[in-house]
């Protein structure tokens, strides 16, 4: 949708934040109330817009399982489809009185979850374990399609809207973008609103710029995190209003879109200043480089020497950019690591992350391989478990794997400190060389076996950005 109204300029100024449990905020420059009145005035056109974007349903190949087995001393072994296992740990133990210490949550891979196995498999592992701690024998639960998709919800719906002033030349100098997520029943919907708030700027900058978000309540079912929450809603609204100020001031949606990209060392969202303090900037490059290497002038006189020419079929063409915000403090994520080498020069790893597909393995143990010097293939990867690596957080978000590998190396770092008086001179290592440092090391006593951490105090209010990814298709 599309309107008139008033609108404005202004000179940026500092963020404001604002969270509650329901809603967050964040306002940088004027209020939408002092620029939407005065838009005219300042020669510039305002346009408003509305947006619903409906949900969007889990269908990994694995639905949620769990397997419990109990153990002597009256604990229980849990081979669980999870994301956290040590949030499963502390919910099993919670639910039978059990202490943590006693419950072993593991697993070795996971057949798909993009946030769905964050927490929405809670019920089945719990299950599990309580059958398994009252009948005292192996349980095992596997839910079929239909009920796996009828209750682990997904996405959540959204409603949004926004208000924006441009100028003839296609700058949007004030923004303001509306989202209210539908948690359905449970709060799940939290994290869409801090996500989808935080990277609602997607790759434009605004003098005046703000992003009001919200979920509530409904009689559906809960809703839960799906694959960069919020930000899939959030990102197209921001979108639509880009193609909205192109019609509204007859320029092609691409040049709206490049008039407005950030440059380095304007001030973005979330504490970042884009080019500067290694967030790195190279999306206006690949801009220009990618109009180049597509022919997009070329083809856009195609498309429409080919829409005169036909009246009921039409084609079109259009480049969007995308920025996703890295955040790998260890305030966001929490990993832990334990590293042994063995008397044939063999290492075992055993990290805090499950692997979902992104070769969070193979990364941890090229970590290892690399700082250590020893043969790759001489790498075992335990599987995860909330008792060899206590306290590790979340996997998601994108950041886990470096995480994990940051882990590896604090680990492999103390290793490397009490194998040095045994490694060969500088030029005279070759085959074998490893196997011989780690023999002499043995034999004169001392522990090959070491843990790491990547991990600090959770940051207060919205998410600092390290980095970004970034796009054009």
């Amino acid at each position: 949708d599309g309107g008139g109204g008033g609108g404005g300029g202004g000179d940026g100024g500092a963020q404001e934040v604002k969270e509650d449990d329901h809603h967050s905020s964040i306002v940088r420059g004027r209020q939408a109330g002092e620029w939407w009145s005065r838009a005219a005035a300042e020669g510039k056109v305002a346009v408003e817009g509305k947006l619903r974007i409906g949900g969007q349903r889990h269908f990994y190949l694995e639905t949620n399982t769990a397997l419990a087995l109990p153990v002597e001393g009256g604990g229980l072994s849990i081979t669980c489809a999870n994301q956290n296992p040590t949030r499963t740990q502390t919910a099993v133990a919670g639910a039978l009185g059990l202490p943590l210490a006693t419950v072993d949550v593991r697993v070795r891979r996971i057949g798909g979850a993009y946030g769905g196995k964050l927490n929405a498999h809670l019920p089945t592992a719990i299950a599990a374990a309580v059958a398994a701690a009252k009948h005292g024998r192996p349980v095992r639960l596997h839910n079929d399609r239909s009920d796996d998709m009828a209750s682990t919800g997904g996405r959540p719906p959204m409603e949004g809207s926004f208000r924006l002033a441009v100028d003839q030349g296609g700058v949007v100098s004030s923004i303001e973008l509306t989202a209210a997520f539908d948690s359905g029943v449970v709060d799940g919907g939290a994290g869409d609103l801090t996500m989808g708030v935080c990277w609602a700027d997607n790759a434009y900058r605004a003098d005046d710029f703000a992003v009001h978000g919200s979920f509530y309540n409904s009689g559906v079912v809960g809703s839960t995190a799906c694959r960069a929450p919020g930000v899939v809603q959030t990102i197209p609204l921001h979108e639509l209003a880009m193609e909205a100020a192109a019609e509204a001031v007859g320029l092609p949606a691409d040049a709206v879109r490049e008039a407005n990209l950030y440059a380095t060392g304007d001030a973005a969202l979330c504490g970042v200043t884009v080019g500067e303090n290694g967030f790195n900037w190279n999306l206006p490059a690949m801009w220009q480089s990618a109009k180049a290497r597509w022919e997009v002038a070329a083809r856009r006189e195609q498309v429409e020497a080919f829409n005169r020419s036909n009246r009921w079929r039409k084609r079109g063409l259009r480049m969007v950019p995308v920025k996703y915000g890295i955040e790998d403090n260890g305030g966001a994520y929490k990993e832990g690591c334990s590293l042994g080498v063995l008397a044939d020069g063999s290492v075992r790893l055993a990290h805090g992350g499950c692997e979902l597909g992104q070769g969070i393995h193979t990364k941890a143990a090229q970590a290892a391989a690399f700082a250590l010097g020893c043969p790759l293939g001489g790498v075992s990867v335990s599987d995860t478990s909330s008792l060899a690596t206590p306290g590790s957080a979340d996997t998601g978000g994108s950041a886990t794997s470096e995480c994990v590998v940051k882990a590896v190396l604090d680990a492999a770092e103390t290793l490397n400190a009490r194998l040095l008086p045994f490694r060969p001179a500088a030029g005279a290592a070759g085959e074998g060389a490893w196997e011989a440092t780690v023999k002499a090391a043995t034999d004169a006593g001392v522990s090959l076996a070491a843990s790491g951490w990547f991990g600090g105090a959770a940051p207060e209010g919205v998410p600092k950005f390290d980095y970004a990814t970034s796009g054009v298709a």
